[in-house]
């Protein structure tokens, strides 16, 4: 018997090592310390190069959390037959104890109805409630500028914590105006936005993150670093500040500009930017208004990547509106169509 086959200690609910080496342990129920490990294993520095994780028990959600977190082998007290065919298929070594069907939980019926991974894991964040974002409802509203017949028209959509939507319409459709409303910036002229249960303008500072569409004139002075920093947590040590700003920039691949004009940069290098710091912003709710309006196809890819990176790891709710119909395939996210609302 291997040592990660070894029974459990009293209290203990899972144990992972490192060939024979106990590197964590945890006590929680559900998948809770399945998530204590991954936040656990992005710090870690020790070798990681066979990962023995002992279980309770192990439906679905835990395989496909372990798989995840690179598991090598698996012992599970109680184990489904749907564990076990996701650990087989991504060449997990298992054995079990006990094996049933299908594990009485919720969750597990849940994914049953699901085919990607990372809708999966997701729906997990959610329910474990590890999601930066928060939900958003807008209700039957429209706004007009005075003069102007109505530009917005019973507008009505929802987004739960950490949902992602595409608001698609062409120029003069009302895409920035329901920006700056979801702002606060302007108040509709009928209807209702609650974001996180509340009225835009009775949030608190540093909810929402907003990149605008790139302008390309020089104004003042600026480096990429600084515009940068200006997002960062103030009441944070110095040593944070800079790990915070670090690592948005790396994230974001413009560490090399750091020290450059901001006001000099090509547009698909100030949407970096600019994403960077909403990074340190560390937004609940991103707005993106036609974020790929100046990128070229590799500053583009970028910006995809990072946009699923987020979507996985902080799972900020992300609204972007464009009138970039490749983006939809770019993305595969749900789709809101101004023209359609318009007539």
């Amino acid at each position: 018997m291997n040592r990660y086959q070894e029974p459990l200690a009293e209290n203990t609910t899972l144990c992972v090592y490192n060939h024979d080496e106990l590197i964590f342990s945890d006590a929680g129920r559900w998948l809770h310390p399945l998530f204590a490990l991954e936040k656990f294993l992005a710090g870690y520095t020790g070798p990681k190069d066979c990962l023995s994780a002992h279980d309770t028990a192990a439906g679905k959600a835990a395989a496909l959390l372990m798989s995840r977190l690179g598991i090598k082998r698996a012992h599970i007290n109680l184990i489904s037959e749907t564990a076990i065919a996701h650990y087989q298929a991504h060449g997990i070594e298992v054995s079990w104890e006990k094996r049933i069907p299908l594990l009485a939980c919720k969750t597990e019926t849940l994914l049953s109805e699901m085919g990607d991974e990372d809708q999966m894991y997701r729906e997990l964040k959610r329910r474990a409630k590890l999601v930066q974002g928060i939900a958003v409802e807008v209700a039957d509203l429209s706004f007009s500028y005075p003069g102007q017949p109505n530009l917005i028209s019973n507008l009505s959509f929802s987004l739960p914590e950490g949902g992602r939507l595409i608001i698609q319409g062409d120029n003069g459709k009302g895409k920035t105006t329901l920006l700056n409303l979801l702002m606060g910036k302007l108040k509709a002229s009928a209807g209702s936005i609650l974001i996180d249960g509340r009225d835009p303008g009775q949030l608190p500072a540093r909810t929402i993150g907003y990149i605008r569409q790139q302008q390309t004139q020089q104004q003042f002075p600026v480096s990429a670093r600084e515009v940068v920093s200006m997002a960062v947590n103030p009441d944070s040590s110095k040593e944070e500040q800079k790990w915070e700003i670090d690592t948005a920039m790396r994230r974001t691949g413009i560490a090399h500009l750091a020290q450059r004009n901001f006001f000099t940069l090509s547009g698909g290098e100030r949407q970096k930017v600019s994403l960077a710091r909403s990074l340190c912003q560390k937004a609940r709710l991103l707005l993106l208004d036609e974020p790929t309006s100046f990128l070229d196809a590799k500053s583009r890819r970028t910006l995809i990547e990072i946009l699923h990176s987020l979507t996985l790891q902080e799972m900020p709710t992300i609204i972007i509106v464009t009138h970039d119909k490749e983006l939809e395939a770019d993305l595969c996210w749900p789709i809101l169509h101004l023209e359609a609302l318009h007539g």
